[in-house]
């Protein structure tokens, strides 16, 4: 490593002067009430505290001030990389002292795929810089720091990072983003409130246009997707609160990501119908579960490519018999793949997506259902009595633009790209994803 980074905006972005820096982030923090429970990772805004402060010192409440490391990704702006930078210095300072950069969670990152040392990256970032009043002021002294701007990457890279650094333990997790950027307050506010509430659905990609830290939330979603965890919005707002310019105006949002609401019995059931059908033997007893009725897809996956893909669209039968069955049938009877061999179930990541009921879209033309599609959100029927198709909420992530996930979806159904037969009738629905890793098992 390198000698301590130097504040690159202190005097700008917040206080030089570090009586009135802790004066002022003490006062942000002491406006917002102690959480009932803490939370490992949260979202919160980047700009300069007088804009954004007050509304990052709510996710920088919900951290427990006992916590002995804390990972930040932020977005670059000042020099554009397509990888994930480390710091490669031995600490990062401010007005209020250094904070040591934690080794053993750099060598832990270092080897994954994307990560680099770039210290140019840091030199004038402010993404993450700014974050460091905020932990200096809440957490104990003596936690130490893994610093990461994110550049261009994939949200698979950023998810595993994220997922290593979490299971390391004793970690905090914050993802440094601002929202929408220099529209009137009235655009930013219908764009931001979309936004957050992809967040909040766990869907997306998100593009730059929406959120300047696009990537590292990207890679989050991906990641609290795989976990089950469920998102919650802590405060939002933008500069013109606290300016009163409307015309121009930055979007901010704090929010934190728990592991609630999961139910682990689902993918079990996915997991050991599957076991069975390959005939390997599976230790302990099944999970009872509740004899409700409802639909599922089963997904597989082996190095993050498909291998067998199965679902029902109506609720006609136990969601428990339907997630078995379609687990099944994804495993050996997906007309695309041939069988998954025992062999491979080892490395086989299992994804099952309980769906609502699907609901009619009020649309007669394909521009219609284009403008009334929410991306990252929306499952897909298309049927016109012949032919018939579906995506899950999950194939946003392969093709998010409306345009290009209808015409893809329409060549799943046997049409072709400009065709729309008149008695088409469009459906839409959504997916709760339960996720286990095969490094989860």
């Amino acid at each position: 490593m390198t000698p301590i980074r130097p504040p690159a905006v202190a005097g700008s972005f917040y206080p030089a002067d570090p009586e009135k820096l802790a004066a002022s982030v003490d006062e942000m923090l002491a406006q917002v009430p102690a959480p009932k429970n803490f939370s490992r990772i949260v979202i919160a805004p980047h700009a300069g505290h007088m804009y954004s402060g007050q509304l990052a010192a709510h996710a920088y409440r919900q951290l427990d001030p006992a916590t002995r490391r804390v990972a930040v990704l932020g977005p670059t702006h000042r020099v554009g990389i397509a990888a994930m930078a480390l710091t490669g210095a031995d600490g990062l300072a401010t007005p209020l002292g250094t904070i040591d950069v934690d080794v053993e969670l750099t060598e832990l990152v270092s080897g994954l795929a994307d990560v680099v040392e770039a210290p140019v990256v840091h030199a004038q970032e402010h993404s993450i810089e700014v974050h460091i009043p905020f932990l200096q002021r809440h957490l104990e002294p003596g936690f130490t720091l893994l610093p990461i701007a994110v550049g261009s990457c994939s949200a698979e890279s950023v998810a595993a990072v994220i997922d290593a650094v979490y299971d390391a333990g004793d970690t905090a997790i914050v993802i440094s983003s601002d929202l929408s950027h220099f529209l009137t307050d009235e655009s930013a506010r219908h764009k931001d409130a979309y936004t957050i509430a992809q967040i909040l659905s766990l869907a997306g990609p998100l593009d730059g246009y929406q959120a300047c830290g696009a990537y590292p939330i990207n890679g989050l979603v991906r990641f609290a997707r795989g976990r089950a965890m469920t998102a919650e919005i802590l405060a939002a707002g933008n500069s013109a609160d606290v300016s009163g310019d409307t015309s121009r105006v930055v979007g901010y949002a704090s929010l934190r990501f728990d592991s609630d609401g999961t139910d682990p019995r689902l993918v079990d059931i996915a997991y050991r119908a599957i076991a069975d059908e390959l005939g390997i033997d599976v230790p302990g007893s099944p999970p009872e579960m509740p004899e409700e009725v409802g639909s599922s897809f089963v997904t597989l996956t082996i190095d993050g490519k498909l291998r067998g893909c199965i679902g029902n669209l109506r609720a006609d039968r136990p969601l428990a018999t339907d997630i078995s069955e379609n687990a099944r049938a994804a495993a050996t009877r997906d007309p695309r793949f041939p069988p998954l061999r025992p062999e491979e179930f080892a490395a086989t990541d299992i994804e099952v997506s309980v769906l609502s009921t699907p609901e009619p879209m009020p649309a007669t033309t394909r521009a219609e259902v284009i403008a009334q599609l929410r991306p990252g959100i929306d499952g897909v029927i298309l049927d016109d009595g012949v032919h018939r198709a579906t995506f899950l909420p999950q194939v946003w992530e392969q093709l998010p633009e409306p345009n290009q996930f209808l015409t893809h979806l329409l060549a799943k159904a046997g049409l072709e790209a400009d065709e729309w037969p008149e008695d088409m009738r469009v459906s839409t629905y959504t997916a709760t994803p339960h996720i286990r890793r095969a490094n989860q098992r």
